[in-house]
């Protein structure tokens, strides 16, 4: 692998493709307009992105799958074919794939269904399956047949929700169901964008689409869903005929632990039917109509975060995989650290020869994530396979409950747009080197999921929460295993038992897998394995290969008890399950990092080694590490920040070269050994010790604003009909009152489309009037006022009305900024007065104040007072500053000989020193001369909120944290601290 400039791999380092670069899901949640539309298409080109997809999202107006929607798909496919960019579509309104919003589970032999348990129950029932008397302690039954309890198993249907437009989910066991999905979606993609299909349309992405939940009470609208099963039509004839033998007497064995018996070949069985049914009606018709139709598929399954989710709404989702040609995963939040999830999709790939790997990945992280939080979420998921970002999410429009689906918006609404190249180019290249070559990878771990299946009971899972403490232990060292491997830059790939059976053979003394060989075998937290999985091991040890169990051995083959793993006769290595003991017997790292919390992959690449490396630890720097790696070839470090290809000096110890390097926060390291690699004059450098920033600049500095300061008023009374002024309440609460007088379904992540809804007659609820108060201690030179949906409104300002027809675009296209007349404004109390015909397609949202002011805050009170003339370290929001969120430029004096800085601590998504872009630590930078610009590029977290959440560090953000009550309603705002927080510290030479 040469790196020369003429090279062509290094000349895709320094300006990664659009394949390497992130293609968000592009949130068509409003009224689409062409024009808007293809300028958006240019903004996200601005960004770096490699495309986008179009994807249907809550608030939308614009018909979904009406002629106008594909007129809109087909120009936005067209343009940005014409750009560059490629454009993907999504197969579904809002989510999970499968309803086409809602036509398909108009019919009811296509909705979901379920068996439910009742215990005791009372009546005759209806679409009863069978009634058994027993004895009940939880989920233990005794006495079947014959104890004093009566238990009873019949079908139920999923309840109808706003999410679904009034429907269900459908049966994605049914392939009746199936087949009525693609041909009122997929079909009319077809008939309607031609030969764009495969060309300026690259693929399709399928979200989220399961089976329904298992004795969970997770599946969405299914009453006593903790009590139910998945059913299908077909689902006692499937069993029968797939195992032999009837599933209705069964039935308690199921749901309960019959006798106590905790694993049961029933349960076992149930679940690799349900996970067969889910392939065979669902991912196999969906792949080969992709594939007919030249489509790449990817997308992803419902839940898979650990071996509980996955059992409880899909089975394994290792066998999923297959059936797509970019398969992907789902991370939220940004502290989701779920690492075996993306081992888990990268060795199905790789055994499958699948090469594009997908993540959505950012969503429910909210407003206030920085640069820092994109590239951590994103690192760990590279360093592991990921190569196709999808961001979650960037907006058509913020209009009305759209602002509220899940922010960030990563798209022009968010301040740092224009510098967010610097996170795609960062990752472009880092995925790219990371496609390159094969994996170091001789070892294979059996993925234990199928010893969860068969220990499924009632009460065993609650909202995908385990309760079971004895699958809490498997669950603990299943993750634990993979930390101990990981960290010691051991690679290896899962292995799913029914791929064993289906791809599994032994070739020349390793176990071959698909594309993939191994030479070490590792069972660990294994309670039931597959006889067909025992067959091809012993074939394997008979060959030379080499099988480790680490911990217990399995106690059941085939969900049955068995002795087989007798260790006097075994001809398996049995460990300990410890650390030592476990990386003594499997191969050997032939690259490590002597540190904690550091992860690491080494490749080969044409002859020579690439070596990636991540400190997964936000929180510590790794200082003088040491790094080894067994190689003679020349080794250069490759910078993924800058482009930049680094020397590196190294010492031998035998085989093996030896250098030290440190790791900031969540530093990530790329080195490549090749008997051509370039040996350049820049060394890579350490991190500066603390001791040598000897000057810290803490006094009161000039600045500058990229935006107008913003006042939020989100209180208001209100009043209907011209009956009595009702008290001021925060605004959100205010709709959902109006909305409840009136027996209309309240707004949020739930509530019907406004396209469904506009299908009929648009119901007129009441005229309303809505009176925001705010107090000026100054008068601003000029004041603008922000409202969405002018047309909509009237409004007036201390009781003289204000003329809407000339607005300026604030922000969004949802938010018209108007100018407030001069004079109109006065000391003391304002109050500014909207009136609307509320209808059930109606908003009632925040409105805002611009202007050169500060803003003082008292409880729900704002104060227009005089704008800070200086600002000085520490949070902007106690200095006049609350609601702020575009960038701030700290004008810095510099002492003489000063050569570098370090910003202690920043709060705001990314930094510049003088232009230079900062996105993550370490926050430090050239300088010289007398003075430094040091801009702070905030995040819209203080301004959209949400600003009266109490839960302090929620993990994820949900639209419903926007409307929070009780203990978790805070009246005064919740802010986060913005600016520099910290003195800025010089060191001079």
């Amino acid at each position: 692998m040469k790196i020369e400039n003429n090279d062509k791999l290094f000349q895709q380092w320094l300006n990664p493709s659009v394949q390497f670069r992130g293609k968000p899901f592009w949130s068509w949640n409003g009224k689409l307009e062409k024009e808007e539309l293809l300028y958006q298409i240019d903004v996200m080109k601005e960004m770096g992105m490699g495309g986008f997809f179009m994807h249907s999202r809550t608030g939308l107006e614009t018909e979904y799958l009406g002629e106008e929607w594909f007129e809109l798909i087909n120009a936005c496919a067209d343009y940005a074919d014409e750009i560059g960019l490629e454009a993907w579509i999504y197969d579904e309104d809002r989510w999970p794939s499968g309803l086409a919003g809602g036509i398909v589970s108009k019919h009811p032999e296509y909705r979901q269904k379920a068996i439910l348990l009742e215990i005791d129950p009372e009546g005759e029932g209806s679409n009863v399956i069978a009634e058994y008397q027993c004895d009940l302690d939880g989920a233990v039954c005794t006495n079947l047949g014959s104890g004093k309890q009566k238990i009873r198993f019949s079908v139920i249907e999923q309840g109808k929700c706003g999410f679904y437009n009034g429907y269900t989910y459908i049966d994605t066991m049914n392939r009746g169901a199936t087949e009525a999905f693609l041909q009122c979606t997929h079909e009319k993609y077809a008939q309607k964008c031609g030969d764009r299909l495969g060309k300026s349309i690259k693929g399709i992405f399928t979200d989220e689409p399961h089976r329904g939940a298992l004795l969970d009470g997770f599946s969405m609208y299914m009453e006593n869903g903790e009590m139910t099963a998945p059913y299908t039509q077909k689902l006692f004839e499937e069993f029968e005929a797939r195992f032999g033998y009837d599933l209705k007497p069964k039935l308690p064995e199921l749901f309960l632990q019959v006798d106590g018996k905790r694993i049961s070949p029933v349960k076992w069985h149930f679940v690799e039917l349900l996970q067969q049914l889910f392939l065979e009606n669902y991912a196999m018709p969906c792949q080969k109509w992709c594939e007919a139709h030249n489509l790449v598929l990817t997308g992803h399954v419902l839940h898979e975060d650990n071996l509980t989710v996955q059992t409880a709404m899909s089975g394994s989702v290792m066998r999923y995989y297959e059936h797509m040609t970019a398969p992907g995963i789902d991370i939220l939040g940004e502290e989701n650290l779920c690492y075996w999830v993306v081992k888990q999709l990268s060795s199905a790939t790789r055994q499958t020869g699948q090469t594009q790997l997908l993540s959505e990945l950012y969503g429910c992280t909210g407003w206030q994530m920085p640069f820092a939080g994109h590239k951590a979420v994103g690192d760990w998921q590279t360093l592991l396979g990921i190569n196709f970002r999808c961001q979650h999410l960037s907006w058509y429009t913020m209009r009305g409950e759209a602002k509220r689906d899940y922010p960030a918006s990563i798209l022009h609404q968010s301040p740092w747009y224009k510098d967010y190249g610097h996170v795609e180019d960062y990752f472009a290249r880092f995925g790219l080197i990371m496609t390159q070559g094969e994996p170091v990878c001789d070892l294979l771990v059996i993925n234990p999921v199928e010893s969860l299946w068969a220990q499924v009971h009632l009460g065993w899972s609650k909202a995908l929460n385990l309760q079971d403490e004895h699958l809490k232990t498997l669950e603990v060292n299943y993750q634990t295993l993979f930390t101990w491997l990981l960290e010691s830059q051991v690679d290896f790939d899962y292995g799913d038992e029914a791929m064993l059976a289906q791809m599994g053979k032994v070739d020349e003394g390793r176990l071959q897998v698909g594309c993939a060989k191994y030479k070490t075998v590792l069972i660990s937290g294994v309670e039931t394995i597959r006889s067909s999985t025992l067959e091809l091991l012993d074939q394997f040890v008979a060959a030379g290969g080499h099988v480790v169990i680490a911990g217990s051995a399995p106690t059941h083959v085939d969900a049955l008890e068995s002795s087989r793993f007798n260790p006097e006769s075994s001809k398996f290595q049995t460990v300990p399950f410890t650390k030592p003991s476990v990386l003594a017997a499997v191969p050997t790292a032939l690259a490590t990092v002597d540190a904690p919390d550091v992860f690491g992959q080494l490749r080969k690449v044409n002859g020579g080694l690439v070596f990636a490396a991540l400190n997964v630890d936000r929180s510590e720097r790794r200082k003088s590490v040491t790094v080894r790696i067994q190689t003679e070839l020349p080794i250069v470090e490759w910078d993924c920040v800058s482009g930049e290809v680094l020397s590196v000096i190294t010492k031998r110890e035998g085989d093996w070269q030896v250098f030290e390097t440190d790791f900031p926060v969540g530093g990530q390291k790329l080195w490549v050994a090749n008997a051509e690699s370039q040996q350049v004059d820049r060394p890579a450098l350490g991190l500066l010790e603390d001791e040598k920033f000897t000057i810290s600049l803490n006094h009161s500095f000039d600045y500058m604003l990229s935006e107008p300061n913003v006042c939020v008023l989100d209180f208001a009374a209100y009043q209907m009909d011209g009956g009595e002024w009702q008290n001021e309440a925060e605004v959100l609460k205010v709709d959902q009152q109006i909305r409840d007088a009136h027996g209309i379904m309240r707004r949020g992540g739930q509530m019907l489309q406004p396209w469904f809804v506009a299908q009929n007659p648009v119901k007129e609820l009441c005229d309303l009037a809505l009176r925001y108060t705010f107090e000026v201690e100054t008068l601003p030179e000029w004041i603008d006022l922000v409202i969405e949906e002018p047309e909509n409104f009237t409004v007036e300002l201390n009781g003289k009305p204000i003329g809407l027809s000339d607005s300026k675009r604030w922000i969004d296209i949802a938010f018209h900024r108007i100018r407030i007349p001069e004079g109109r404004l006065q000391l003391g109390s304002n109050e500014i007065i909207l009136k609307t015909r509320y209808t059930e397609n109606s908003n009632v949202e925040a409105v805002y104040l611009l202007g050169e002011f500060g803003v003082k805050l008292n409880g729900i009170q704002r104060t227009i007072v005089p704008i800070a003339t200086k600002l000085e370290v520490g949070d902007l929001c106690e200095q006049g500053f609350p609601f702020y969120s575009g960038a701030v430029t700290y004008q810095l004096p510099l002492p003489k000989a000063a050569n570098r800085i370090r910003l202690p601590e920043v709060s705001g998504a990314c930094v510049k020193v003088n232009g230079q872009v900062i996105g993550w630590d370490p926050f430090e930078a050239d300088v010289s001369g007398t003075s430094v610009d040091v801009e702070v590029i905030l995040t819209r977290r203080n301004t959209f909120g949400p600003l009266h959440d109490a839960v302090e560090k929620r993990p994820r953000n949900w639209p419903q944290n926007w409307i929070t009550e009780g203990e978790e309603f805070e009246e005064n705002p919740v802010l986060h601290p913005s600016g520099l927080l910290a003195a800025p510290m010089i060191q001079c030479i």
